[in-house]
């Protein structure tokens, strides 16, 4: 990985570290329940995302189609703030329109962490919350968190590294951001206990 791809994964750390998740109640089988009160709509169900491969909710045919190769696993380390899993992946070694998608499955920071900065968007029947780093170029990326369970979400990040692609807007950079989680999301609930 890069130098400038470190860098904005320490950036990515130090946004979703700022704001301390709420989980939501569910009733005693698991389903959610009547009320939210993270302000989010319900979910149709929560998904498990310990113990799931997040280079697993991309498939070779889906890489390919966003252009992207590999897929890099990593943890975040205990001293962290955030919990959780990620996979990268790049159009590397792309000297020009680099881009960069990543999961993470966060076990301590929940959708709402981003409720209210951008227009709530859904993903799979899951609501989504879409910000950017306080300290990158908007212009270039979107950090899509899909509320998959109570205090818990599944983070779909974009970015065009070397910020040279026309007419790339925070806007498309969410668009691609939500068009790989609805990959994403799919796998996530066909990795769950009975398919999802």
């Amino acid at each position: 990985m890069n130098r400038r791809r470190f860098a904005l994964r320490l950036l990515l750390v130090a946004v979703l570290s700022g704001v301390v998740g709420c989980a939501g109640p569910s009733s005693p089988d698991g389903t959610p329940s009547a009320q939210s009160p993270t302000g989010l709509p319900l979910r149709p169900a929560s998904l498990r995302i310990e113990q799931i491969d997040p280079c697993g909710l991309l498939t070779p045919q889906q890489q390919a189609q966003l252009g992207l190769s590999g897929g890099h696993r990593r943890d975040y380390k205990p001293d962290q703030p955030l919990k959780g899993t990620v996979c990268d992946w790049s159009n590397f070694p792309a000297r020009q329109n680099e881009i960069d998608y990543s999961v993470a499955l966060l076990t301590n920071r929940g959708a709402e962490f981003a409720l209210g900065v951008e227009p709530l968007r859904t993903v799979g029947g899951y609501a989504a919350t879409a910000t950017s780093s306080a300290l990158g170029k908007a212009q270039y990326e979107c950090l899509l968190l899909v509320d998959v369970a109570p205090g818990r979400s599944m983070m779909s990040h974009y970015t065009n590294d070397s910020e040279d692609l026309l007419g790339m807007t925070h806007q498309k950079a969410c668009d691609n951001a939500q068009a790989a989680a609805e990959f994403m999301l799919a796998n996530l609930r066909a990795a769950q206990p009975g398919g999802g």
